[in-house]
């Protein structure tokens, strides 16, 4: 008797974590696995020439990612797309926090998702390329702000091609950071 109540207490308390693990948003989409999270502070030494990582501003911790003018490109998370979840993506909703020097709609740093082909005779462009402007939701220069956004992928995307989310300083004239990054599978 004590070995049935057992599993059913061990069933529901499984259960109970998955639930609170994924969920539905508002318009239906399943919110499931956590594809990466990155506060910056364990990737200084780890990441060969990951020069853009900085203690000049962070949200959290001791350093963040950077873009400015002796940086064009923040750290990349890569990953193969199969990998990347263990379910098929239907797309990623990616929250984070940023800051900019100068906030102007026409000089932005941004948020980028990109799907690369993998391997020998594939074709260089990219099979999806998304992008979060910082400037849409910044208001301010100068204030840490909480930004999110949601990228579909285009279905039957392949099982090995390449993931990759970076931040990309564009035109932005100023330095821009993005600290505390998270990125949940959309399913």
């Amino acid at each position: 008797m004590k070995t049935s109540f057992w599993r059913v207490g061990a069933a529901t308390a499984g259960l109970a974590l998955l639930a609170a693990c994924s969920s539905h948003d508002d318009a239906g989409d399943w919110i499931g696995d956590v594809v990466t999270a990155n506060d910056y502070e364990a990737v200084m030494g780890w990441v060969p020439g990951a020069t853009s990582i900085t203690r000049d501003h962070a949200h959290s911790g001791r350093y963040a990612d950077r873009v400015d003018a002796a940086h064009e490109w923040g750290v990349t998370f890569q990953a193969p797309l199969g990998q990347a979840s263990v379910h098929a993506l239907r797309g990623l909703d990616i929250e984070a926090w940023a800051y900019a020097k100068e906030v102007q709609p026409a000089a932005t740093a941004s948020l980028q998702v990109e799907v690369w082909a993998h391997g020998p005779g594939q074709d260089p462009a990219p099979l999806f390329s998304g992008s979060m402007p910082l400037a849409a939701q910044l208001q301010d220069s100068c204030v840490w702000t909480k930004v999110n956004s949601r990228f579909t992928l285009p279905p039957s995307m392949p099982y090995d091609a390449n993931l990759r989310i970076f931040l990309w300083r564009s035109t932005a004239k100023k330095a821009a950071y993005l600290d505390d990054i998270r990125v949940k599978a959309l399913e």
